[in-house]
């Protein structure tokens, strides 16, 4: 009998999407809005690294300055100083969201919490800017930024909004390390929207006020710099009226003042001892300057270094 013919059967299987793929065209998408509002020009250069997405190494006055994105928006941005000391700031995420390489070096962490996306820009002067992407009405305005903070460091708010981050040296005086420069937030069109910082115990918050007539997608950014801001020396209003009250202690301040910021030549008992009484007067703090000039300063009420 002749035998029936086989029946092969062939099965097509038509492989969906790669997930890459869709991530690559959301974090482009994200880095484009995103570039759009920040420009490019100040972006460092920066490549995979262990352990991190991306690592910038920059080159600035006062030495190496190195920043790392997280691999995962779960993780915190980290900035090494010229000295080795290094401040951490923590993503304000809520899902753990892989991070991407897009646009022009942008880090972009996709839908890290609802609506919003993450991103981190290293800068060439030795920081990073955060960014955070709302991208409807639905997104939180507010964030929360921890902070990692090195010991023997403080935050003082400025007059700009921001904080400036203090180290104190052990030795009598207090040196200017970093800056989180004051809060912006930006909406589609390019109109500034209201913004601003408050401290919680380690964390810093940033408050965005959207409205019904605002254009998303709006970006807001807590940009900071650490380990490359040098040069000048500060004391507060109780260093400063010791100073004033005696020429001995001015002495042993600069005796104790690292090399680079004064010169014999430049700087004397006298004119620190001046110089705090002048301050004093004026109810400000007394500062000294790399090329030893002294002069005055005056912070935040109640909340700057100089109080």
């Amino acid at each position: 009998m002749p035998q029936s013919p086989k029946i092969i059967s062939l099965v097509i299987t038509i492989a969906p999407t790669a997930s890459a793929d869709v991530l690559d065209r959301r974090s482009e998408k994200a880095a484009a809005s995103i570039e759009k509002i920040t420009g490019t020009k100040d972006l460092a250069a920066s490549s995979a690294a262990r352990g991190a997405v991306a690592q910038s190494i920059t080159q600035t006055k006062t030495g190496t300055v190195t920043v790392r994105a997280p691999k995962d928006a779960t993780g915190s941005v980290r900035t090494t100083a010229p000295d080795g000391t290094t401040f951490g700031l923590g993503l304000p995420q809520t899902k753990s969201v892989e991070g991407v390489k897009a646009g022009a070096g942008t880090i972009v962490y996709p839908d890290a919490a609802d609506s919003t996306d993450l991103a981190v820009q290293p800068t060439m002067e030795g920081g990073a800017r955060t960014l955070v992407t709302f991208k409807d009405k639905n997104a939180p305005t507010e964030q929360r930024f921890d902070l990692q903070m090195p010991a023997g460091t403080r935050l003082a708010a400025n007059y700009s909004g921001g904080y400036d981050i203090f180290q104190d040296t052990g030795k009598g005086f207090t040196t200017l390390k970093g800056t989180i420069s004051s809060p912006w937030a930006k909406d589609a069109d390019g109109k500034d929207i209201a913004t601003s910082y408050k401290l919680e115990g380690g964390t810093l918050v940033q408050s965005i006020d959207t409205n019904s007539t605002t254009a998303f997608p709006v970006v807001a950014d807590p940009h900071y710099t650490w380990g490359i801001i040098s040069g000048t020396v500060y004391f507060n209003k109780s260093e400063t009226r010791k100073i004033a009250l005696g020429g001995g202690l001015a002495a042993t301040i600069i005796a104790s003042i690292p090399a680079g910021f004064t010169t014999a030549a430049s700087i004397t008992v006298a004119a620190i001892t001046t110089m705090a009484n002048i301050a004093q007067s004026h109810r400000k703090c007394l500062k000294i300057k790399s090329y030893g000039k002294p002069g005055e300063y005056s912070g935040k009420q109640g909340d700057g270094y100089c109080r």
